[in-house]
């Protein structure tokens, strides 16, 4: 198991604080006080789990000795359990163990006895007899406020939310000045969904929260679910004065932070992350900085940071398929190949690595691996809409037809309104020559989605090929008005006003077409043709010189695509 990353927050509770510094007569007493005000705690995970973490030594040893009740009385009788701290603070635990056993002999210190060994307990992961040990100590002393809080901890390591919260909600009821109960309960309920109760939790304490990361981080989550998209810009100000904030934490901020449309604050913040990165960082953490880039389409520091997550852990399924994305988003869709093909080797049955791998094969018109490979994820998941989309078209490109046709409308009925399901409905039936029914379900999705390419586009084609030329041209016009870079569109539109004898309007629409897209072959084989009709022979027949080469081109790169990816 990898290890957990760790961050520091500092948090004050000057009332508390000066109490025990009216008191505070030993040097051991001044020890916990430091203790108090230089908390250290290691964290894991997004603030929107249950919040699992390694509490640090620091913080066991102030959340044990901060008591409500008079501590002066207390001191003569804490040799063993001063003891049982140095110990377990050098490394120690099982000393630790031996030197709070000793201290249950006396009365008078047998609760903090109980809740040191509480606190061994909870250090070593072992919750259920951490638990026991501080109710143990609370029956002894109900106003051991820090054994309160370390048994909420538990109950949170254990997922029993509900009991950690009596517990925090205890202590603040006992001491509403406890800062700490008070973070947990704060991070608690942010946890729990419950995010305006974690907001009012932490009110009180919110010039402290602004200066943590963690806090940050978990304000972020509550202000955008509840929609408070100023509150939350608000909070990247008080981000930027904190001192090198943990990895995971601004990875959170700048999820949030992406996801409500601030995409280059978010970029900033995960650009500081990077920065706060070790040189060999946990694999996990490392690959999720990838996927943070890739979301905001960084792709180059994507690809540097998914690498440095594979070099450390080779076997990491993970690292490829995002290393498979972000070859896909550099348009290398050979290289996302050769990762998918480990993934496949790594997790044979993984649905989403079949389905990555049969996406990338149709990308690439690898029909049949593409087939066998969505066949399978959707076998495994059934329910996943996606996975049975990508199988339609894997269908409608071999040529499956009814197949396909039944799919989508199966999806259909699902999702009836969904303008893409239209869409690929109205182009099986146009592929099968049902132009009818391809004009119903393509209106339909224009209904749905006026301002798209692929509806429009086959639609202008049906109209093509029934012989309403002027609405076909009305269609392509509106296609190339609406989206300038279309090159199929130009191409369409040129060849259709060539048919109807707009030579002048045909030429400009055709050229467009080419000089957007130089690899088309349809293009310059009907710019080549219109050449020819306007006379300028040469022209033309270099141009359907230009359309054999290409064609011919393209055939040989799908024949050396497919040796290249699987060699004989």
């Amino acid at each position: 198991m990898e290890p957990m990353s760790s961050k520091s927050t500092r948090y004050g509770c000057p009332r508390v604080v000066a109490q025990l510094s009216a008191i505070a007569s030993s040097p051991f007493l001044r020890r916990l006080l430091k203790y108090y005000k230089e908390e250290q705690i290691s964290r894991s995970g997004p603030s929107g789990s249950l919040m699992r973490r390694r509490l640090s030594l620091k913080f066991f040893l102030h959340i044990l000795f901060l008591v409500v009740c008079p501590a002066v009385a207390l001191l003569a009788q804490t040799n063993h359990i001063e003891r049982a701290v140095n110990l377990l603070n050098q490394g120690d635990p099982d000393k630790a163990e031996a030197e709070a056993r000793l201290a249950l002999r006396s009365p008078s210190t047998k609760a903090l006895a109980m809740a040191m060994l509480g606190t061994i307990r909870l250090q070593q992961a072992k919750y259920n007899q951490s638990i026991q040990f501080f109710n143990q100590a609370l029956a002894l002393n109900p106003k051991l406020v820090g054994a309160r809080t370390s048994l909420g901890d538990a109950y949170i390591f254990i997922e029993k939310p509900a009991l950690a919260r009596k517990c925090f909600q205890e202590v603040l009821r006992q001491d509403p000045g406890n800062g700490m109960a008070r973070f947990d309960l704060f991070k608690l309920e942010a946890a729990q969904r419950n995010f305006r109760q974690s907001l009012e939790i932490g009110r009180p304490m919110m010039q402290q929260l602004l200066t943590s990361d963690e806090a940050v981080a978990i304000l972020a989550s509550d202000y955008s679910a509840l929609g408070k998209k100023n509150e939350l810009a608000e909070l990247v100000p008080h981000w930027q004065e904190i001192q090198a904030p943990s990895v995971d934490s601004a990875l959170d901020f700048g999820a949030v932070l992406l996801a409500n449309g601030f995409g280059n604050e978010a970029a900033q913040v995960f650009d500081s992350a990077e920065r706060q990165l070790p040189p060999r960082p946990v694999s996990s953490v490392a690959l999720r900085l990838a996927n943070s880039f890739l979301a905001v389409g960084q792709l180059e520091k994507a690809e540097k940071n998914a690498q440095l997550a594979l070099s450390i852990a080779p076997n990491c399924l993970e690292c490829n398929k995002t290393l498979a994305a972000i070859s896909v988003r550099q348009d290398n869709t050979e290289k996302a190949l050769s990762y998918l093909v480990t993934a496949r080797r790594l997790a044979p049955d993984n649905p989403e690595v079949l389905f990555q791998f049969g996406e990338v094969c149709l990308q690439r018109d690898l029909l049949d691996d593409a087939m066998p490979a969505l066949t399978r994820a959707v076998e495994l998941r059934p329910d996943n809409d996606a996975y049975v989309y990508a199988l339609g078209s894997a269908n409608v490109g071999k040529g499956n037809l009814p197949k396909a046709l039944e799919i989508f409308q199966q999806l259909l009925r699902k999702h009836p309104n969904d303008p893409g399901l239209n869409y690929a409905i109205g182009a099986v039936y146009f592929l099968q020559a049902d132009y009818s029914n391809a004009e119903t379900a393509l209106k339909q999705s224009l209904a749905a989605q006026p301002n798209q390419i692929s509806a429009a586009y086959y639609l202008g084609l049906t109209y093509s090929v029934t012989g309403e030329l002027d609405r076909a041209i009305s269609m392509f016009r509106g296609l190339v008005k609406d989206h300038p870079q279309h090159a199929p569109s130009y191409i369409k539109l040129g060849g259709l006003l060539a048919k109807t004898q707009q030579q002048d309007e045909a030429l400009q629409a055709l050229q467009r077409g080419v000089e957007l897209d130089p690899d088309s072959v349809e293009g310059h084989y009907q710019l080549g043709l219109l050449l020819r009709r306007m006379g300028k022979k040469d022209e033309g027949d270099a141009q359907l010189a230009e359309s054999k080469k290409l064609g011919e081109t393209q055939r040989a790169q799908k024949d050396v695509r497919l040796r290249l990816v699987f060699p004989d």
